[in-house]
């Protein structure tokens, strides 16, 4: 048994020791056959210095047209390149064909700029055919400005949100010396929320840098308006409006996509006074495809209130008529005796399209009173 354990290791040992040698003779035998496999080159080329050749013909270059307005930049075939069609680029151009890369290449005309470690000169470029435009919204402002806002807006479909950017403001006319002005923003006809931000100390250029969000359907989107109110606030936290921005979305392409950067000049509040019985601020919309017309009574101002009687509310009723025919009412909720209510409440009317130049509506603007109807 012993016998047979030392002659079948003497057997595998044997047959470990072969692997090896054949292994280490065929490594050995690659790296002869890679070695020999290299051929000296007959005409080496000689390495020169790309930028330092650049440079000297650059400044010959300008030299010899010093009368030129600008410096032009030298536009180049790089070696990989070469071999490519590139006749008819400029007059009296020459480009090297497709031959032996380390052959130098032939002498007749070509531009002042000559190869540049394998790459000839096949023209060149004019920079200042290529500056971005001059920005100017932050320099040219109109006689009697009082301040300019940038923001952006951008539309996500799918969670049906509004995203708003505050950028900044310029150029304010605060009514102190001082200002330290804050942003509202509205998302109109709602106004009775919206979203504010941070107020900047000291500054009549403004930089905000934030962002707001605002939750409207897709359907709804273009009825809408957003409204920026830049305010100061004094040294006794009292407010003081120092202009608007009113901004329809009915004609804006918003998508996720597409961020708009828009920027407006500040508008003073519309500060005329009311009429004489007071004013009404409604808006319409028609929707062709259901027929359905939309009234939406956004507010009331500077009504004429009862003062003979306690007042209880004030509240809009909105009638539709056909040939002066009633058809249909509706009101809104009654607001306790203000002479300025907002309302933003809408109402819908079910109008066919042929009957719209017929129809009419009637906005009744109404006072209800203790003990009476």
């Amino acid at each position: 048994t012993e016998q047979a354990v030392a002659v079948a290791g003497g057997i595998i040992g044997g047959i470990l020791l072969f692997v090896l040698l054949g292994i280490t003779a065929y490594l050995l035998w690659k790296k002869l056959c890679h070695l020999f496999s290299y051929e000296k080159l007959i005409n080496p080329v000689k390495t020169t210095n790309a930028n330092a050749i650049f440079q000297d013909q650059a400044n010959s270059e300008i030299q010899q047209k010093s009368t030129s307005r600008s410096r032009s930049v030298p536009f180049i075939i790089p070696p990989t390149l070469h071999g490519r069609d590139w006749i008819h680029l400029t007059n009296e151009e020459q480009v090297q064909e497709d031959r032996d890369p380390f052959m130098t290449p032939q002498s007749g005309p070509r531009s002042s700029f000559h190869s540049l470690a394998g790459a000839y000169v096949v023209g060149t470029i004019n920079p200042d055919l290529y500056k971005f435009p001059e920005d100017k919204s932050e320099t040219d402002f109109p006689d009697g400005s009082i301040g300019r806002l940038w923001f952006s807006i951008e539309y996500e479909q799918e969670s049906e949100r509004l995203l708003v950017s505050l950028i900044k403001v310029r150029k304010l006319q605060p009514p102190a010396d001082s200002c330290s002005p804050f942003v509202k923003i509205y998302l109109l006809p709602d106004e009775r929320s919206y979203l504010q931000s941070k107020t900047k100390r000291k500054t009549l250029n403004p930089q905000f840098d934030e962002n707001f969000v605002f939750q409207v359907s897709s359907k709804m989107l273009l009825q809408r308006t957003l409204k920026f109110l830049v305010y100061h606030v004094d040294k006794q936290k009292k407010h003081h409006l120092l202009g608007q921005v009113i901004f329809p979305l009915k004609n804006e392409a918003l998508t996720e996509d597409n961020k708009l950067v828009i920027w407006r000049d500040l508008e003073k509040e519309n500060l005329e006074p009311p009429s004489e019985h007071g004013d009404i601020q409604f808006s319409l919309s028609y929707n062709d495809y259901l027929g359905r017309l939309t009234v939406v009574v956004l507010r009331a101002r500077g009504l004429k209130l009862q003062e003979e009687s306690p007042a209880v509310g004030v509240y809009v009723k909105v009638s539709l008529m056909n040939h002066n025919k009633f058809i249909k009412s509706k009101k809104t909720a009654a607001l306790l005796g203000t002479p300025n209510p907002v309302y933003n409440e809408t109402f819908s009317f079910k109008v066919d399209q042929t009957e719209l130049d017929t129809a009419s509506l009637s906005l009744s603007v109404l006072q209800s009173n203790k003990g009476e109807s």
